[in-house]
């Protein structure tokens, strides 16, 4: 007999509410974080850095449209210096940067409460960073051990990421009952191997992608149109994505040119045809 772990309770009850979606068939861009989150938070493309510095980021973008910017992280996920790391480049546009105080992402729920009792801004956008499961998948406490009391480690970690998603979730609806929140990856991963380290496995591609908005306007069919032909969710939509959250429209043309050519940036720096790369596998 097969017994089947619970390892995302909470995030399973909160995306599956009306105004909810759990999106299938998503992948991220790159398998590593410093380019999976240039290309999501700029108009950064596999082929090129330049947009990263010729054009406005995600938080620029929000910033001049009058939203408060945080970016809060783990411990594990701290930017070192202003330029060590592309994504560091784009946090240091942000208003508020902080990290949080304890290594396991469940205290991230505490950031994000002081950051709201101290602002009264009425527009904010919050990007969260989570260390979620990184080897050597150490993001976990007792809690999730007694939960999962034979579970491998990888696992108790996806159980401690449910757990944080939902203490944020609840953090959220306590201050605002105006707001949408996104929970995806910056990459996958090859279990017990890790991500980013090979051409080969696709692993390290495929990520989760969830939704939810107290807005009809932003609904489940919001976010489907944003698939591309082949019938998946890229990682380079998520840039058209938060535009159109933060009140942008998106030129048309410009968005099917992305959505048509669906391609990733592979860890040897080339790119690929997410299909081609996903056949091969």
């Amino acid at each position: 007999m097969i017994f089947f772990k619970q390892t995302t309770p909470f995030i399973t009850k909160i995306f599956s509410q009306n105004g909810a979606c759990i999106i299938q068939n998503s992948h991220s861009v790159a398998a590593i974080t410093r380019d999976s989150l240039a290309l999501t938070l700029s108009f950064n493309v596999p082929e090129s850095d330049d947009n990263l510095f010729n054009n406005k980021s995600i938080i620029e973008m929000a910033k001049f449209n009058h939203y408060k910017t945080y970016w809060l992280a783990s411990p594990a996920q701290e930017i070192k210096g202003s330029f060590d790391t592309k994504f560091g480049f784009i946090a240091r546009k942000s208003d508020v940067v902080a990290f949080g105080k304890d290594m396991h992402d469940i205290y991230l729920s505490q950031l994000l409460e002081e950051t709201l009792q101290q602002d009264n801004s009425p527009k904010k956008f919050i990007f969260v960073h989570l260390r979620g499961s990184h080897q050597p998948y150490e993001n976990y406490d007792e809690i999730d051990k007694q939960a999962l009391p034979d579970a491998e480690k990888y696992d108790l970690t996806i159980h401690h990421t449910d757990r944080t998603v939902k203490a944020l979730y609840d953090v959220i609806n306590k201050y605002s009952d105006n707001y949408t929140l996104i929970y995806t990856s910056d990459h996958g991963e090859i279990v017990n191997v890790g991500h980013g380290v090979n051409n080969t496995n696709v692993d390290q591609f495929l990520i989760p992608f969830m939704f939810i908005s107290t807005n009809d306007r932003y609904n489940c069919q919001f976010i489907e149109s944003f698939r591309n032909p082949t019938g998946y969710l890229s990682g380079l939509m998520n840039k058209y994505i938060l535009s159109n959250l933060l009140g942008y429209n998106v030129d048309q043309t410009t968005l099917n040119k992305e959505k048509n050519n669906d391609r990733v940036f592979m860890p040897d720096g080339s790119v690929m045809p997410f299909l081609k790369f996903y056949n091969s596998d």
